[in-house]
């Protein structure tokens, strides 16, 4: 039923409620798990965005707040956990609205049992696992594998977040092809796919578990760097950019020569996502702007 250890979050801002939560918790055979209780609307925002729960259950009523409200921002900057509310009250147009924002389902408090409760986390887990297959699927460019557009968009919103929470340094490489037209023009477009596939496969293979890699369109990739100052950044491009220039792609039958022009952004404290990203465009035009294979460093 229950694989390892789940991680919970509960908010809610009636401690009896939460020891009636945990007691229930307890009685769930085969059930481990370690929760985390929020006791307010501002600590929830806080705890919501780490991305490390399993299943999250909240309180309808949050004070002078409201547990929808709540599950709107979770919605909003990305939370990708499961929510469940737990209510006093109950209804359609409960449901609706709850449902409207991309919760799971609600618990009626004084109803809801053990058994309730084991079931609604099972289900919740498995609805999570499936939702995760599918948006893996639909997050990742189908010749390199490297996510997409779209995702890149959305992980760096989400790394962002991070950095300005936990003051944590955050860099952006922006790079592409030079001349990736020749390349298509003299030796054809499936081996034009193919240099593109070789070079995802090093961006790959060069980078650390944390580092997100994504195609963003034609020749062009991004590499968001969290926990890594531009300096740092900086070198990373420099060593990917040696290399590519100096491994040219082969299959046995042809050879490419391949070099890479390359843009490097820091996370500064009035940057949004438009001018992060702007930054290290900027910088990857620079690279362009002076003949090509060679990495530039937008510090401003």
């Amino acid at each position: 039923m229950f694989d390892g250890e789940l991680k919970l979050l509960l908010v809610e801002d009636d401690p009896e409620d939460k020891e009636i939560f945990n007691r229930m918790l307890s009685k769930i055979e085969g059930l481990t798990c370690s929760i985390k209780w929020c006791s307010s609307f501002s600590s929830g925002q806080k705890e919501i965005l780490d991305d490390k729960y399993d299943v999250i259950f909240m309180d309808y009523r949050l004070g002078e707040e409201d547990g929808v409200s709540l599950l709107r921002y979770a919605k909003e900057h990305g939370c990708r956990a499961p929510i469940i509310f737990l209510t006093s009250e109950t209804g359609r147009e409960i449901y609706k609205e709850i449902k409207q924002w991309g919760a799971l389902n609600y618990l009626k408090k004084g109803d809801v049992t053990s058994d309730h409760l084991a079931i609604a986390i099972d289900y919740a887990i498995e609805i999570a696992a499936q939702y995760q297959l599918l948006r893996e699927i639909a997050s990742r460019d189908g010749l390199t594998d490297l996510y997409n557009h779209v995702e890149m968009h959305l992980l760096l919103e989400k790394e962002i977040n991070h950095a300005r929470r936990y003051n944590a340094s955050l860099s952006l490489i922006m790079l592409d092809v030079d001349c990736f037209k020749a390349i298509n023009d003299n030796f054809g477009h499936l081996v034009g796919d193919c240099v593109l596939q070789w070079l995802a496969d090093l961006i790959k293979h060069s980078s650390r578990n944390c580092d997100i890699n994504g195609r963003c369109g034609g020749d062009e990739f991004a590499i968001i760097l969290p926990g890594t100052t531009g300096s740092s950044a900086y070198k990373k491009a420099e060593s990917l950019r040696q290399l590519i220039e100096k491994n040219p792609y082969g299959d046995g039958s042809v050879s490419v020569s391949v070099t890479i022009s390359a843009g490097v952004a820091e996370l500064k404290g009035d940057d949004t996502k438009v001018s992060f990203i702007h930054k290290a465009d900027k910088a990857l035009y620079c690279s362009k702007s002076m003949g090509r294979n060679c990495v530039r460093y937008e510090m401003e």
